[in-house]
Formats: C-alpha cells, structure tokens, sequence
C-alpha cells in the first residue's frame, strides 16, 4: 500500500465546493503516477523506455464528500493482476483526516510498449513495491 495527503483545491470543486468526479479521477492517476516515480518510473524514463500506462476502466464510488480546504488522504493498493501480469487493478481508497471513508476509485490498466505496438507485462519491481 502507498498512502499520499492532499488539499482540496478550488479547481476540484462545483458551486457548493464539493469536490466533483473528475478530480477524484485526476487524484487516482496523480497517486499512482507518484508512486511510479518513486520506485524509479518517471515519466522521463517511462518515455525513455518507450512504455505506457493504458486505462481500461475506470469506476468512482462515492461514500461521503469531501469539501474545498479539506485535507485528504488517498491509499493506494494492488488489487489483482491478471492475463499473464498484463491487465492490473487498482484501488485508491479517499479518507478525510477523521479516517472517514469518503471515496473508492477503482482502475483497470495495461502496460503498452509503444515501440512493439502491443500490451507487455509491468515492471516486476512495481508489482513487488505495491504487494509489500
């Protein structure tokens, strides 16, 4: 698991200063594109080494908002790998600073070498850094 704090912002929030689903969406891909670069994966060397990330799906449950100003935490966590390592799912579970469960984002993706044109299997270190 890799946890991440965040602030909500004013970009992230509708007229009632409820954060709104695209940003929910924005954080998931933020806390997972953080936990890459810090195992070594930037996006720099992602290019570099000519692989991508590819989403499949993407889904947003919604338990309890969270508010403009409103410290957040997000959890993130491998929940499978199938199709020999090719298709990974991610959850990225949203918790105000009382540990209230606000929001669960659940994404499917794949890992395209972009050279070869087809789905590879992800870094081994990445799959390793996210079951420990």
């Amino acid at each position: 698991m890799f946890r991440k704090i965040y602030k909500v912002k004013g970009e992230d929030v509708n007229d009632f200063m409820v954060m709104q689903d695209i940003a929910y969406h924005r954080y998931a891909s933020s806390i997972l594109e953080t936990f890459l670069f810090e195992i070594g994966y930037s996006k720099q060397k992602l290019n570099t080494l000519k692989i991508g990330l590819q989403k499949c799906q993407e889904e947003l449950v919604h338990h309890k908002p969270l508010m403009f100003m409103q410290n957040f935490f997000l959890n993130l966590e491998l929940l499978d790998s199938n199709n020999n390592e090719r298709e990974i799912s991610i959850r990225t579970r949203f918790f105000d600073t009382n540990n209230g469960l606000c929001a669960i984002s659940f994404i499917k993706f794949n890992w395209y070498d972009h050279y070869n044109k087809k789905m590879i299997a992800p870094p081994k270190r990445m799959i390793k850094h996210l079951l420990a």
